[in-house]
């Protein structure tokens, strides 16, 4: 079986990330395109309003017919998770996939769960690069945050973004996951994982890079879609900082916003002054604030 997900996420190996998908309901989306201009989304961020159209997205590669069945891609369990997930968004949950050697480039999914079944129904085909970008253009609108260069890695693994960066363009920004309810038909928090592979957690704040480096584009439009969803669904934003240095421990905090210069966390605690490698104290802590 040659099946490979597009997906970006290095930290997905950290023991860290484990531990957080057993001990909770996390739905993982690898693509949220959000409808709008930059400037819409900031309006809307500071506003705090449901205003901006949300397309949820998930894409494979496949090499045959057979191995075309959805719990080849996720478990069933997953694909439940990311379908109420867009769903507490307003939006439904989409699945483009490429199969090697077809005359098609590209078939686009909408995923139901009818009965405890995952369903996929097709909604669109792209039958070739131009097609594609013309429906990506047209629901993309956010400016490209990343250079093309950083997109190398991301190219070697799968054919979707070798062929957006080929047209000056780019995939979304993929949201690391969301926390469910009990039930798991409601978010009740946002989880932004970030990994460092210079500094160890005690030291590694993502707020001290939010204005760039010499070799790095500051942060302001990859917090932004997380800021906006924190104010417009009135959920608590999580984030969870990680070091391949030290992989048994993590640093935690709840961020509260942004401005053009800050990134800013409630009760101005970074994650640097909640580091743990006991994973019972930050499951305390979360469980905490998302059931308040």
């Amino acid at each position: 079986m040659a099946i490979t997900i597009r997906t970006t996420e290095r930290y997905r190996r950290h023991p860290v990330w484990g531990k957080i998908i057993s001990e909770f309901n996390i739905a993982e989306i690898q693509d949220l395109i959000f409808q709008c201009t930059d400037s819409e989304l900031i309006a809307a961020k500071n506003a705090g309003t449901k205003d901006i159209p949300i397309y949820c997205l998930e894409a494979a590669e496949y090499d045959t017919d057979s191995e075309f069945y959805p719990e080849n891609f996720f478990t069933k369990y997953e694909w439940i998770n990311k379908v109420n997930a867009a769903a507490f968004f307003k939006s439904k949950l989409l699945f483009l996939t490429h199969k090697h050697h077809d005359h098609i480039l590209f078939k686009l999914y909408n995923v139901v769960i009818e009965g405890n079944e995952v369903v996929l129904k097709q909604v669109a085909i792209f039958k070739d690069e131009a097609m594609f970008i013309s429906w990506w253009k047209s629901i993309k609108k956010l400016s490209q945050t990343k250079r093309t260069v950083e997109a190398a890695l991301r190219q070697a693994n799968t054919i979707f973004d070798g062929i957006l960066e080929k047209y000056g363009t780019a995939w979304g920004g993929n949201i690391d996951g969301f926390f469910l309810s009990d039930n798991r038909n409601s978010v009740v928090a946002i989880l932004e994982v970030r990994q460092s592979s210079n500094s160890i957690v005690e030291s590694y704040d993502p707020a001290k890079y939010f204005l760039g480096t010499a070799t790095k584009s500051g942060d302001f439009k990859t917090w932004l879609p997380l800021i906006y969803l924190k104010r417009a669904y009135k959920i608590p934003l999580i984030l969870v900082t990680l070091s391949t240095k030290d992989t048994s421990k993590l640093g935690y905090t709840e961020v509260s916003s942004i401005n053009d210069k800050n990134l800013s966390y409630v009760n101005d605690i970074a994650p640097t002054r909640n580091v743990t490698n006991r994973f019972a104290v930050f499951k305390t802590w979360a469980s905490k604030l998302i059931n308040q």
